[in-house]
């Protein structure tokens, strides 16, 4: 009962803090210049977009995420993941429930108020070969300004301090809200307008989850995409071990097909349909 009662407080926790009302947001810069253009460009998949600049023999990975990332464990997922695969893989999640981009970066570049180690000091701490960068989860469809600056600042700020000077960066794309399936789709799109459009303007990767949530959505209606919803936003052990597939097979450059490891939190079939999913992804982006 008192691993119910945590887990059900944390939910509540996370959703309070990350539910901002999109009324709060001024409407000038829901519809900028700048994301009318991303809206207005033709729709592609690129694939140099999801492809790895290089497969390091020793893989370490930092995330700077909220709790779209920590809800289910995805660091421990992608390290089972690579174990099964008989790969050198390593997650590192920097986590602060319901916050963004830009919050993690105005608690400065050492120790925040309680004591705990910033994002910034954990990126010049050790030589990642890889940081993922993971925003708030309504934030990039909704204020593509904001979004844009977090992403532009985190970037820079890798690249001049990480001890390795070629760590890869990731860009992890959200996925829309089950509370309004009749408009599903289009926030999936603009969610990967708006990142595709990042990851090309800040020349790093992109890892497409949200289009998985779309996949789902187009095979199977409301039903099946609810399949990666735990709540509103945040994702299922579905959804966590969609995410974790995708963030294996980009870093990797590996098909998902040859992922053996299965969570036990679902059955052989399902992880076996969540596979085939991220490969019809990722195949997308090989056109």
């Amino acid at each position: 009962m008192k691993k119910l009662f945590n887990l059900l407080l944390f939910i509540a926790m996370a959703i309070t803090a990350m539910a901002q009302p999109e009324s709060m947001i001024g409407q000038e810069l829901l519809h900028s210049p700048a994301q009318d253009s991303v809206l207005a460009r033709k729709l592609t998949y690129p694939a140099y977009i999801v492809k790895p600049r290089y497969v390091p023999t020793t893989v370490d990975v930092l995330s700077i995420n909220n709790s779209l990332i920590y809800v289910n464990k995805q660091d421990s997922l992608f390290n089972n993941i690579c174990a099964e695969r008989g790969k050198d893989g390593k997650w590192t999640m920097q986590t602060r429930l319901g916050r963004s981009l830009k919050q993690h970066w105005d608690e400065g570049d050492s120790i925040n108020s309680k004591g705990k180690f910033t994002a910034k000091y954990m990126v010049r701490s050790h030589p990642w070969t890889h940081i993922v960068l993971q925003e708030q989860s309504r934030l990039p469809r909704i204020n593509f300004e904001w979004f844009r600056l977090a992403v532009h600042l985190w970037v820079d700020y890798i690249r001049q301090n990480c001890p390795n000077h070629d760590v890869q960066i990731l860009l992890t794309m959200n996925w829309g809200y089950n509370n309004a399936f009749d408009h599903y789709t289009e926030q999936n799109e603009v969610l990967y307008r708006n990142c595709l459009a990042l990851a090309q303007e800040c020349n790093i990767t992109l890892v497409p989850v949200g289009l998985g949530n779309q996949d789902h959505f187009e095979r199977g209606g409301a039903e099946l995409a609810n399949k990666l919803h735990n709540d509103e936003c945040h994702p299922s052990w579905r959804g966590t071990y969609m995410a974790s597939c995708m963030e294996y097979a980009v870093i990797f450059g590996d098909t998902p097909l040859n992922i053996g490891f299965d969570t036990p939190k679902l059955t052989h079939e399902a992880c076996e349909e969540v596979r085939q999913c991220v490969k019809r992804v990722l195949d997308k982006f090989v056109q």
